[in-house]
């Protein structure tokens, strides 16, 4: 029971199963049957007729919508269903109308009349009606001594029997498992039940407590005649005895169950069709019967029989569903085409048809047309020129007026750092060469010419150490090159520190030279060429196209992000004020014409290829 409340199957008639109140359950019943025949769009009017079995009076229980009269065409149609006790269904100028015996066995306890806004009865209205009438049947059979507990008896029965059916797996044994049960329950010597596809001819599906009924061919033959009888006739049949040549009452042919029960010996034989509608655009209903045999000395219990005739109704959904399901794909897929072609060619599904059309525009279009064929790549904007400013001495930061991200002037001062030891140098060799020059006069007087030319050799390298000095006093303060933009380096965060001579300190690129960095995949790199045009559209400035051309291709890939990529390198032709150095964006270069499934399916074809070349070498 459990497995059968979780099972993707439900019934939509079991909502309204457990109401109690027959005045709650014919309207709850017929506004159920409303519903799945299309509701208020399809459905104009409907009643419920109950009364007596076959004797009558027959009184509406249920009227939708609810306090609506009942409108004259439609007590016609349902009054000449009681007469004839057979469906009938007209048209009534552009709308029409379909009244339906409902019966328990052979009785006739009622009928449910529809009138439908559509100019025929929907396909499928019937067999719903059908399948419903089962609850119905249930519900309001025969049953006058203690009905309140024998209708939650028949309940419960049918209840249990439908959640037996779909908590089993697979459909043969869910056939198996009820006809074995529904036996039990019903004090049946033997349940059978068997299905058909269209105009296939019926099979024997499952035999209660038989696994295998292979053997006993005779036994299935006379089953499968007896049902197929029922079936042809879309009628109930009740045989009691084993004449097959009286005349009936109700002009139902019984040769083959009087052969039944002749040949095995039954006392009586119930057999109930019951059918599925056609899945939508298929013309191949699928319908089966349900045959319950009681032995001849055994009491028949009249509510047993009453069950019988309503259980079919409520079980062959289920069991049907599930045999639909378990049907080999190749099959599943026939029923797919035909319903599509029953949409696409038949009537209605207007929307469906235009989708349809629209679809096979769009690949035609696809197919024939033709469009700008582009490669497309993420994209990153670098300076042209990128120069690297260095410490040009040993030493520490005294200050930091600049850092990354600012605009510079050229000649700005961008650092500065500590100059006091190279003042004390240049004292030092200043004073050096004051004494070696005050040494070369006083060689002078003494005419000594020897000392005259060391003094002033002395002199001269004093001057040189002290001028080198001083130059690079002046290269204390770190000054911008070039009008541009700091891109990296800031020393705010470093006052104090030591720098040696050579390290980078910032680095600046201009703000009127840009070349554009794509990462292509490897895959779309043989379609690139130098001279290609192309557009960039940057994360930050989505709302501008810029135009460029294709300058270098790089020969070798590296890998990004875990694929492999080639860089391409290209030049802005359209001069952007708000540009800078790293933005980012998706650059699209073009390289020509080509038919829109190609640039389509480019990708799966290409992958397709390698995969066909990797694993068959072709």
């Amino acid at each position: 029971m459990r497995a059968a409340e979780n099972h993707p199957l439900t019934d939509p008639w079991s909502a309204i199963a457990r109401l109690d109140d027959d005045a709650e359950f014919a309207p709850a019943w017929l506004d159920r049957a409303v519903v799945g025949l299309g509701g208020a769009g399809q459905v104009r009017e409907a009643v419920l007729v109950l009364g007596p079995a076959n004797a009558g009076p027959f009184q509406a229980r249920a009227l939708w919508p609810a306090g609506q009269p009942c409108s004259a065409e439609l007590a016609t149609a349902c009054e000449q269903a009681l007469g004839l006790r057979l469906a009938v269904s007209r048209q009534v100028g552009a709308e029409s109308v379909l009244a339906h015996p409902v019966k328990v066995a052979d009785d006739l306890i009622g009928v449910v009349g529809v009138r439908f806004r559509l100019a025929g009865v929907p396909a499928g209205a019937a067999e719903w009606l059908r399948w419903g009438s089962g609850w119905l049947a249930v519900r309001l059979g025969a049953s006058h001594q203690d009905e309140g507990d024998a209708l939650r008896e028949r309940l419960m029965t049918a209840l249990d029997l439908l959640m037996l059916t779909l908590g089993e797996g697979r459909a043969d044994d869910a056939c198996r498992a009820v006809t074995t049960e529904a036996a039990v329950r019903l004090g049946c010597d033997r349940v059978a039940v068997g299905f058909a596809r269209g105009k296939a001819t019926l099979r024997l599906a499952a035999l209660s407590h038989t696994a295998d009924f292979a053997r006993r061919l005779d036994l299935v033959r006379a089953l499968e005649a007896a049902m197929t009888e029922a079936a042809d006739q879309g009628q109930p049949i009740r045989q009691a005895d084993h004449a097959d040549n009286d005349p009936q009452p109700d002009g139902l042919v019984r040769r083959d169950h009087a052969s039944l029960a002749r040949d095995y010996g039954n006392g009586l034989i119930l057999s109930v069709p019951f059918a599925l509608p056609a899945a939508d655009g298929l013309d191949r209903q699928e319908h089966g019967v349900f045959t319950f045999e009681w032995p001849e000395d055994a009491g028949i219990d009249p509510q047993a029989e009453v069950l019988a005739s309503a259980l079919p109704a409520i079980l062959g959904h289920a069991l049907v569903t599930k045999r639909r399901q378990e049907r080999p794909l190749h099959l599943r897929l026939g029923d797919a085409g035909r319903r599509l072609t029953q949409r696409l060619v038949g009537p209605r599904h207007g929307a469906f048809k235009l989708g349809s059309l629209a679809l096979v525009v769009a690949v035609l279009a696809g197919v024939f047309a033709t469009g700008d064929f582009r490669i497309s790549g993420d994209a990153t904007l670098e300076g042209r020129v990128r120069r690297l400013i260095v410490a040009p001495f040993d030493g520490f930061v005294a200050s930091a007026q600049a850092r990354a991200g600012q605009v510079v002037k050229e000649g700005d001062i961008l650092a500065t750092l500590d100059d006091r030891e190279l003042q004390l140098e240049a004292s030092r060799w200043s004073s050096q060469q004051n004494q070696f020059n005050q040494q070369a006069n006083d060689a002078e007087a003494q005419r000594n010419l020897a000392q005259i030319q060391i003094a002033r050799a002395q002199s001269q390298q004093a001057e040189a150490q002290r001028q080198l000095s001083e130059a690079m006093m002046a290269k204390a303060q770190v000054r911008a090159p070039f009008a541009g933009l700091i891109v990296s380096g800031d020393l705010s965060q470093q006052l104090g520190g030591a720098v040696r001579k050579g390290q980078n300190l910032f680095e600046i690129a201009p703000l009127d030279a840009y070349r554009i960095v794509l990462q292509v995949a490897e895959s779309d790199i043989a379609h690139l060429a130098v001279g290609q045009a192309g557009e960039l559209v940057l994360t930050a400035l989505p709302d501008r196209v810029i135009p460029f051309r294709v300058t270098l291709i790089t020969a070798v890939a590296h890998t990004e992000g875990g694929r492999n990529v080639f860089r391409v390198e290209a030049t802005p032709e359209a001069a952007i004020p708000d540009l800078r150095p790293g933005m980012a964006g998706v650059g699209k270069v073009s390289v020509g014409e080509a038919r829109l499934v190609r640039i389509w399916t480019r990708r799966f074809v290409d992958w397709s290829r390698l995969q066909l070349w990797s694993w068959l070498g072709v």
